[in-house]
């Protein structure tokens, strides 16, 4: 006879497939002390990302927070791999409350909701937050929708990689001015800039190599 599941395996299925993002109920976990900026990267408005109720990558409508992976993957940091539990489990983010892969609809009742940016918890005082603010005015995300148009169309590929040039040079000099007058951890960079320009380029087919005479940016569609 087949039953209906109605607890979790704890097999960490949901954990490896990445954290949550945080909505606005989490913001006391901050100050709980248990996870921090250093936990988080910024998922920004117009990147690509997988969509919850869907399951198909698209641009992210809004900015969002999310834990970091581990070991190079999306895999959420606080799943011990060995155990197969969460080492945060008692401080778990709303999402990870909610979530039952056995009845979805709770957790993506919220999907898009009340979520968490970079603002929110930025304090006024701190001194990263006018050039964070200032970063976001110059370099916003192109449409990767457009680009990925531009760079599949041979005509316009030359145009398009030089333009994203420029991009991925700016981006990456606001970085280095915050790593060099904040003396900023990959892990701070990763919560107060978002992943660099260039990793979001790769999966459109993008590589960018450092030369004695700059970056070159080159693309493949294999």
């Amino acid at each position: 006879m087949q039953t209906s599941k109605t607890e979790c395996d704890k097999c960490g299925t949901c954990c490896e497939r990445g954290g949550p993002a945080l909505h606005t109920q989490d913001r006391d976990l901050l100050a709980s002390g248990v996870i921090g900026f250093t936990d988080f990267v910024t998922i920004r408005q117009g990147e690509i990302v997988v969509q919850p109720d869907t399951g198909k990558p698209e641009a992210s409508e809004v900015e969002l927070i999310k834990f970091q992976g581990q070991d190079g993957q999306w895999c959420c940091r606080f799943l011990d791999p060995t155990a197969r539990t969460c080492t945060i489990y008692e401080h778990r983010p709303l999402a990870c409350h909610l979530q039952k892969c056995w009845e979805p609809d709770e957790v993506l009742g919220i999907a898009g909701q009340k979520l968490l940016n970079r603002f929110d918890l930025i304090a006024e005082d701190d001194p990263l937050l006018p050039l964070v603010r200032l970063y976001e005015q110059q370099c916003a995300l192109p449409d990767m929708v457009e680009v990925t148009v531009q760079l599949q169309n041979a005509g316009q590929r030359d145009r398009a990689l030089a333009g994203l040039k420029g991009m991925v040079e700016k981006d990456l000099m606001f970085r280095s001015i915050a790593i060099d007058q904040f003396h900023l951890s990959v892990a701070q960079e990763l919560f107060y800039f978002g992943r660099p320009l260039f990793q979001l380029l790769i999966p459109l087919g993008v590589s960018v190599t450092e030369t004695a005479d700059g970056l070159t940016l080159q693309y493949s569609d294999e």
